[in-house]
């Protein structure tokens, strides 16, 4: 996974400081209305020009969604309905309670209601990858890699619902040289290490957004 705490600094920069108010080229405009940033960190980062995230001091997180990669389901028939499902609530769920603890650290608190002040948070992943997920049978698995997906977040504004900035990232598994066991115990260790990963950026850029309006606020 790159750095998305760099990445979000390029939006804070964007719209706190006047980076994205230069004329973008044709391609960087979405149908959106939003820009692209460029940036050698982050895969996607695109931001509503001339828009500030100063003011919110509160962040409200939508239900978390997970998307597997496809056929991934049919790859994987040692599994049943009940179990898929209660997997990828494991993996949502894991997800949701790393951001809310991760925020809290940082002094953000989690709005239960839109407001002036709440950022509206949806978050998810896609293409999400595991090599076995199965448990309790007889068969082992063992990879160099297990643990692979797309994170996505989309900012909104709460009250008008306006999309402020979205961004995509890929993250993964580091590849080991020596084989290891994978089943569900290691997916879910190794989903969990990349979505710590990804929280702790998130509320880095959310630091980053405070200072910067702060900086903003004493030069004028």
């Amino acid at each position: 996974m790159k750095d998305i705490a760099g990445l979000v600094t390029a939006l804070v920069c964007a719209s706190l400081l006047g980076c994205a108010t230069t004329q973008p080229k044709p391609g960087d405009v979405t149908d959106d209305g939003l820009v692209r940033v460029e940036t050698a960190m982050l895969d996607e980062l695109y931001v509503a020009p001339n828009v500030s995230l100063a003011h919110y001091q509160r962040v409200l997180l939508e239900p978390v969604e997970i998307q597997f990669k496809d056929g991934w389901r049919m790859q994987h028939p040692e599994m049943s309905d009940g179990e898929f499902e209660h997997f990828k609530t494991q993996l949502a769920a894991a997800l949701h309670d790393t951001l809310v603890a991760e925020l809290a650290r940082g002094g953000y608190k989690i709005a239960e209601a839109p407001a002036q002040d709440v950022l509206r948070l949806r978050v998810g992943a896609e293409g999400v990858d595991f090599a076995a997920p199965e448990t309790g049978i007889d068969k082992s698995t063992r990879v160099y890699k297990d643990g692979e997906m797309t994170l996505r977040a989309q900012g909104f504004d709460s009250p008008s619902g306006a999309l402020i900035a979205r961004t995509r990232d890929h993250g993964e598994d580091p590849e080991i040289r020596s084989l290891r066991r994978a089943d569900r115990v290691s997916a879910l260790h190794n989903a969990q290490l990349i979505f710590e990963q990804w929280a702790q950026e998130l509320r880095s850029a959310l630091d980053v957004a405070k200072v910067s309006a702060g900086a903003r606020a004493l030069q004028q």
